[in-house]
């Protein structure tokens, strides 16, 4: 039986990358994988084109699986672990809460919603699983935004672009990154009314072993009487729990 030659190659390049979730460099695949510089290149072009790959944002070029190759992976039933460990904290926040619960990764600029419990009498809400929404004005995204390495969130900051969804979203990087100073203060974000206006949301950062997962977050319809902070409270509580049994060591 004859392989295809860039089958492999794409198959390699996927993996070695994979293995590195801060991402890689062309020069690093080609040295590692013994690939031709020219050959590689255009392989990574495919991939990041068809989804596979991502490129992380940044001042050097480095390339990250992408949410195409993230929703394949999904779709094996027991693909992760990590993500059954998740969906069975975030039931439990889910109906401690009385909130419908998310969990969300960083895709390129958008947030990537991976996982959704809902309560005994769930609110319907827009997101959904494998959908995405903005970093700059949902809970979910805050959180990333706020609790990734610093010099990744500026890369970022410093490529978004806002386009307001409510009369409640942030309306320019300094009023987002003044948010983002206050996420970091509480430990964690609320989205009021930003990107939904009659939804309020609550989110904190999950870790792993080797640093931020995602984040996890509550959602529900505005309204005046609800305490916020004591949300936003439980959510952060959820979220470290959620850490520590991932294997995270450090502070929460």
């Amino acid at each position: 039986m004859k392989l295809n030659r860039t089958v492999q190659r794409a198959v390699q390049i996927l993996s070695y990358t994979a293995a590195h979730p801060d991402g890689v460099c062309l020069d690093e695949l080609c040295g590692h994988l013994s690939l031709p510089r020219t050959s590689a290149y255009d392989i990574l072009v495919t991939l990041v084109q068809e989804g596979m790959l991502a490129i992380k944002p940044g001042p050097k070029q480095l390339y990250q699986v992408g949410i195409f190759a993230y929703r394949i992976g999904m779709s094996y039933p027991d693909a992760s672990d990590t993500l059954k460990l998740i969906s069975s904290e975030l039931a439990e926040l889910a109906r401690l809460s009385d909130r419908t619960a998310f969990f969300g990764k960083l895709s390129g600029k958008e947030v990537l919603y991976i996982l959704k419990e809902v309560p005994p009498n769930p609110i319907i809400t827009t997101a959904t699983i494998g959908s995405t929404a903005p970093l700059y004005c949902t809970s979910l995204g805050k959180t990333l935004l706020a609790f990734l390495p610093r010099e990744q969130s500026d890369a970022l900051l410093s490529e978004i672009e806002i386009q307001p969804r409510t009369r409640y979203t942030r309306k320019s990087p300094k009023e987002l990154s003044e948010d983002l100073d206050q996420i970091r203060s509480r430990g964690y974000a609320l989205d009021f009314r930003e990107y939904e206006e009659h939804m309020v949301c609550a989110s904190a950062p999950i870790y792993q072993r080797n640093g931020l997962e995602g984040a996890v977050s509550i959602s529900g319809f505005y309204r005046p009487e609800d305490d916020y902070e004591a949300a936003g409270c439980l959510v952060r509580q959820k979220a470290a729990e959620i850490s520590r049994l991932l294997g995270y060591q450090g502070p929460v």
